[in-house]
């Protein structure tokens, strides 16, 4: 029998014993508060921005020593190797194989693998798929679901603004991508570089302009065209909702309902707002 004041995670830890392989691998992968859940996340956390990080580098290729490219090259065949082992291992855990495959971040875990492989083949039409590579970045994506963040929980409203955040950036990131490899080999092209595509994009999704650095292909013109629109369209939103959820966050006291378990009221709420129950009361008392 277990004990009534017994530690919830000694009860997680004695069921998780219980569970076959199998089992405690598709936990782990989807747990975020144990010890083990965490590290899977950090590491896989942590591999993804080296492989980000491999990714720019490589666009400096020309400008380094070759057992240098080649040690940048290792690294990333070695985490390409990593994500395929847990992709494999998610694939033989998962209880719907289907629905697995079609779920959209195991779409984006694809995305990541295959540009290597593409990268490996000698067939010049399978290897303009590298660009690809600029997709691993949306691997962050799953882990801002909830608000089990990184080593603790987070407000919703803060977790709102990390997801914004992170999609401006993942934008900004993918945009890159995209116009240095359309632009980088183009003979009177200045974007050489990935940050010239980053400078470039930033200028362009702003709607700043200046004019110094300009797509010469009829590919980056298109895709400056998508930017633009982008720009235009979903900066200024997404910034304006940023700009909310602050305004929103100062006006908002962490005070958890007993009943209903809200756990956002306003600074001066007596009842909560959600059943009515009294949240809390403050008294001021003066002495004669």
């Amino acid at each position: 029998m277990t004990g009534r004041n017994e530690d919830p995670n000694q009860i997680k830890k004695k069921s998780i014993h219980n569970l076959s392989l199998k089992e405690k691998i598709q936990f782990y992968f989807d747990d975020l508060e144990t010890s083990i859940g965490k590290l899977v996340d950090l590491s896989i956390i942590f591999l993804i921005l080296i492989l980000c990080i491999t990714f720019v580098l490589s666009t400096y290729e020309k400008n380094y020593p070759k057992s240098f490219a080649d040690t940048i090259d290792y690294i990333e065949y070695t985490i390409i190797g990593i994500f395929t082992v847990e992709f494999l291992l998610r694939l033989w855990v998962a209880e719907n194989k289907l629905k697995f495959l079609l779920n959209i971040y195991t779409i984006i875990d694809i995305l990541a693998i295959l540009p290597t492989l593409f990268t490996l083949s000698n067939l010049e039409f399978v290897r303009i798929f590298r660009v690809l590579r600029v997709f691993r970045v949306l691997r962050f994506l799953r882990y801002l679901r909830d608000e089990n963040f990184f080593f603790g929980k987070i407000r919703d409203n803060e977790l709102i603004i990390v997801r914004i955040i992170f999609t401006l950036l993942a934008i900004l990131f993918v945009s890159s991508g995209f116009i240095y490899f359309q632009e980088h080999d183009a003979v009177d092209s200045k974007i050489k570089t990935f940050f010239d595509a980053v400078y470039f994009s930033v200028v362009t999704m702003t709607t700043v302009g200046f004019g110094d650095v300009v797509p010469v292909t009829e590919g980056g013109k298109i895709i400056t065209l998508m930017m633009i629109i982008s720009g235009v369209i979903f900066l200024p939103w997404q910034i304006g909702t940023l700009i909310k959820k602050f305004a929103l966050s100062l006006n908002k006291i962490n005070v958890v309902c007993k009943k209903c378990g809200l756990k956002q009221h306003d600074r001066d709420a007596v009842h909560c707002k959600a059943c009515g129950n009294i949240i809390y009361q403050v008294y001021e008392s003066e002495e004669v």
